[in-house]
């Protein structure tokens, strides 16, 4: 077969779920599959390639076709000239017998007759909490989404969550939708170990120490302030971690005000880091060396960093809701997301029982050992094969 692919999210600078999925998954059906040939599109594909893993197969042509993204539309935002124009006459110039978006997008106005559509949608969020988005954001998400979803041969989902909200809030018949659960990226591999050596984060790092972390985009949904909230009610009953940090690291996100000013206000303030975005390098350092991983969102379409933190063996705590209960399964503890005594609870008992803390240490690693990126990427050529 002839697989066209989207890969235009590697252009971004910005480290988002959706990027490092698409390179993840692209590399490793790169590594596994020599039987099908794959046509890699992007607005930038000398950028884009840059960011693939070891990418030297002759199975896999690129298409470098830039067009600027100019104008606006009527969701707000400048259109995007290059999928919807560019990017879809070049598909259908070199007729593939299936295109993979990454993104929950589709370039067509309407379905070519003889192509074959694989989207990843990664979650639903701006439906489940509308309010934390933008009113733009939340039409423009809608809209391509619903598009995309209805134009779609097959679905893939990162999560049975995700597949329960596809179907909830589009009607779509459940066997059209395919779980594929994502893998780990590789941060022990010795470009990142050598990499994190360098420059003065080392340093940095053993000025956090101890420290919880916090791995994600800095927005509302993250539940971002109930667990600073948390890490006072810690400060405040536990005199044996009178220097200990909460690192809140990722990029500013949409909505991100309130987050900030409760960080600023808080008596510890000066004990609540933010790192802002870190390469691969700095946030290998981050899982290394941190004493636990707490991820309270309100919301996640899968919750790659918890995986990431997992297979650190960090001892980790993460709500009790969407697709996170349904990935860490039994190897995490679990809070109510609404309730910064019950996180700082979790917190706690991971601080006063070291045995406790290496016990989910490695449940974290075995758990952690079940997701990886070659896995997923033969679940996804079974689903390309399926539509021959």
């Amino acid at each position: 077969m002839k697989i066209a692919i989207n890969i235009n999210e590697l252009t971004l600078k910005q480290e988002t779920g959706v990027k490092v999925y698409t390179r993840e998954i692209v590399s490793a059906m790169g590594k596994i599959d020599r039987e099908n040939e794959y046509i890699l599109y992007a607005n930038d594909t000398d950028t884009a390639m840059l960011r693939l893993r070891g990418f030297d197969y002759s199975n896999f042509k690129i298409r470098n076709s830039k067009f600027p993204a100019l104008g606006w539309s009527a969701l707000g935002g400048k259109i995007p000239f290059w999928t919807y124009i560019k990017f879809s006459k070049e598909i259908k110039k070199d007729k593939p017998d299936i295109l993979f978006m990454p993104i929950q997008t589709v370039p067509f106005r309407n379905k070519p007759k003889n192509i074959k559509i694989v989207v990843t949608v990664h979650d639903l969020a701006y439906l489940v909490f509308p309010n934390y988005f933008t009113n733009n954001d939340r039409k423009k998400l809608n809209y391509h989404t619903k598009r995309a979803v209805n134009m779609a041969d097959k679905i893939i989902v990162p999560s049975e969550s995700t597949k329960k909200d596809i179907i909830k809030y589009y009607n779509i018949q459940k066997d059209k939708i395919c779980c594929i659960h994502h893998g780990i990226s590789p941060f022990n591999d010795k470009d990142s170990i050598e990499s994190s050596k360098k420059g003065d984060f080392e340093s940095k790092i053993n000025d956090y120490k101890p420290f919880i972390l916090f791995v994600g985009t800095i927005q509302p949904r993250k539940n971002i302030e109930r667990l600073i909230e948390a890490f006072e009610k810690v400060r405040d009953r536990n005199e044996k971690y009178a220097d200990l940090k909460l690192v809140i690291a990722g990029a500013k996100g949409w909505m991100s005000g309130s987050i900030y000013n409760k960080a600023k206000k808080s008596k510890y303030s000066s004990d609540i880091v933010f790192t802002g975005g870190v390469e691969n390098d700095h946030l290998y350092k981050l899982y290394q060396n941190a004493l636990m991983f707490v991820l309270p969102s309100l919301y996640e379409g899968f919750g790659l960093p918890v995986l990431e933190a997992m297979s650190f063996g960090l001892p980790c705590i993460v709500s009790d809701n969407s697709s996170l209960s349904e990935i860490v399964d039994s190897h995490a503890l679990l809070v109510d997301a609404y309730s910064s005594d019950d996180i700082a609870q979790k917190i706690n008992m991971f601080l006063n029982h070291e045995n406790l803390r290496k016990d989910y240490g490695l449940r974290s690693i075995d758990n952690a050992s079940k997701y990886k990126w070659e896995y997923s990427a033969k679940k996804l050529i079974d689903v390309f094969n399926e539509l021959k």
